[in-house]
């Protein structure tokens, strides 16, 4: 375990672990919400992305949650780390972390949509592990009118179609239980009244779809879009 540093007085947190070194960590916050900039300590410990929660219901329960990954393990039988944030530094204490499937539904929520934002070639692989907990609060909420229409032929998984001109990064994708993400490897923007770009994919994270996908969400830079489904042939 962590030694809890001297200064400042430390915040009493809740651990959770994911596995392959990924972390949430919960912990009380005030008003004033400090905005969390990075982890100073320990060593090897770094902040992949961050959300605040409980501010809403009866009983107002405010909490900040870090996405964390601990690649040296100083935290697999809790400890101390100190969170940089706007304001000022923060230590938080917390003990062995629990499961993190025992993350409040409220929770995943406020969480999924920071971790879904923050999918980069750099943290792909890390917060994939998150996937399967926290994105089916994000895909389950109401689709907008407005979303974007996507495209998939059924017999050939490495291309689609999207309207509009926005070029997602990423394609997160449910088929049944499973998830998998694609990666955009190259698109082109076809202009005129309804302008639609066709996206080449390449495989990313998890099995190539090999049922019919039910769910799409588009990874950008900091944004997560749902995308609403249209079969373009094949089964």
């Amino acid at each position: 375990m962590t030694a809890t540093p001297a200064n400042p007085t430390p915040t009493e947190a809740r651990l959770f672990a994911a596995g392959h070194g990924v972390l949430v960590c919960r912990y009380p916050v005030g008003t004033d919400l400090p905005i969390p900039l990075a982890v100073t300590e320990p060593p090897g410990l770094s902040l992949l992305t961050w959300a605040f929660t409980g501010f809403g219901g009866p009983e107002p329960d405010p909490a900040g949650l870090l996405v964390l990954h601990d690649a040296r393990a100083a935290l697999a039988e809790g400890g101390a780390l100190t969170l940089e944030t706007h304001f000022r530094d923060q230590a938080l204490v917390g003990p062995r972390p629990r499961p993190v499937a025992e993350l409040a539904r409220p929770d995943r929520a406020a969480l999924g949509a920071a971790v879904l934002a923050a999918v980069t070639p750099d943290t792909l692989d890390v917060l994939a592990t998150l996937f399967p907990l926290l994105a089916p609060a994000v895909a389950d909420a109401a689709l907008p009118e407005a979303a974007p229409r996507l495209g998939l032929a059924g017999d050939d998984a490495d291309r689609a179609t999207l309207s509009g001109s926005t070029v997602p990064n990423y394609l997160l994708l449910r088929a049944g239980t499973s998830w998998s993400c694609a990666r955009v490897a190259a698109a082109e923007l076809r202009f005129g009244p309804a302008p639609e770009i066709g996206l080449t994919l390449a495989p990313a994270w998890g099995n190539p779809r090999g049922a019919t996908v039910e769910t799409a969400l588009l990874l950008g830079t900091g944004r997560v879009t749902p995308a609403a489904l249209r079969r373009e042939g094949g089964r």
